[in-house]
């Protein structure tokens, strides 16, 4: 009986690899969907695992667009520091020069970046401080790292949950002020090992993704401290930015406390000014 064509070409292939000593990649185990709250349990249980002030180093790359439509990129050190529940610093730097700062506290929160020379100040629980052309929000990072719980139900949003062939979806769904309801923020669970945040998008009143992040690489801390993110890529489709933080080193700085520097206000931010 003659083979067909496309037959022997398959395999001829798989007889080239084992020839060659290559062996085929093993099927990805995808795992069950599981309640929703056993799902969310199964994050906050790994974030919970946190005990002190997290500080992550690597390389950070990407590209911003800029006002007349070209795309300008950028290959920086990044240094990140955070403290449960509001305590975060990602500092930018070019052979020490500072380019970017992202932080925040338990009232503040600051952006500064070169190209305007600024800071533009926040208080905390305020994002309209901030003007709408700066995308990058230091309380969205920390959540687009899959650092922050995910929280169940609050007066306002309402988790449901969506089953997709790689991902456990939790959905937050709102109304806005046409009481429409909406979905604000998702967080996509892989369905494979260990089942934790590989996606986060936050979305605006329209359903448009205003942020996007995708994690991945985890690994764990110590001997049994919280499974970490080594790659991180986050994306504001709408400012045409793209943000992609390699991690080379996470550990506990147990010494750097609320009231350390890393954290403290800058004194462009005090005084009220916004």
């Amino acid at each position: 009986m003659v083979q067909p064509r496309g037959r022997k070409v398959v395999a001829g292939a798989a007889t080239a690899m084992l020839l060659l000593g290559c062996h085929p990649r093993p099927t990805p185990i995808r795992l069950d969907p599981i309640p929703m709250q056993k799902a969310i349990g199964i994050v906050n249980a790994n974030v919970a695992k946190i005990t002190g002030t997290l500080r992550a180093s690597g390389s950070v790359n990407g590209f911003f667009t800029q006002a007349d439509g070209r795309r300008r990129s950028f290959h920086l050190d990044g240094v990140l520091f955070y403290l449960a529940p509001s305590y975060f610093r990602f500092d930018l730097k070019k052979f020490g020069d500072r380019q970017l700062l992202l932080g925040s506290n338990e009232t503040s929160y600051w952006v500064y970046n070169k190209q305007d020379d600024a800071f533009h100040c926040g208080r905390l629980g305020h994002p309209e401080d901030v003007p709408s052309n700066m995308p990058l929000r230091p309380q969205q990072m920390v959540a687009a790292l899959g650092l922050s719980p995910i929280s169940p139900a609050n007066e306002r949003l309402v988790p449901i949950q969506r089953i997709v062939d790689d991902y456990q979806q939790i959905l937050f769904v709102g109304v806005d002020e046409h009481d429409r309801r909406v979905v604000e923020k998702e967080y996509w669970l892989d369905r494979s090992p260990p089942g934790l945040i590989g996606r986060v998008l936050f979305r605006d009143h329209n359903g448009i993704a205003e942020m996007e992040s995708r994690l991945g690489d985890y690994r764990v801390l110590g001997l049994d401290g919280p499974m970490l993110p080594y790659t991180m890529v986050a994306e504001w489709p709408g400012q045409g930015v793209r943000l992609r933080f390699r991690v080379g080193t996470w550990r506990v700085e147990h010494r750097v406390k609320p009231d350390g520097p890393q954290f403290a206000t800058p004194p462009a931010c005090l005084g009220g000014e916004h």
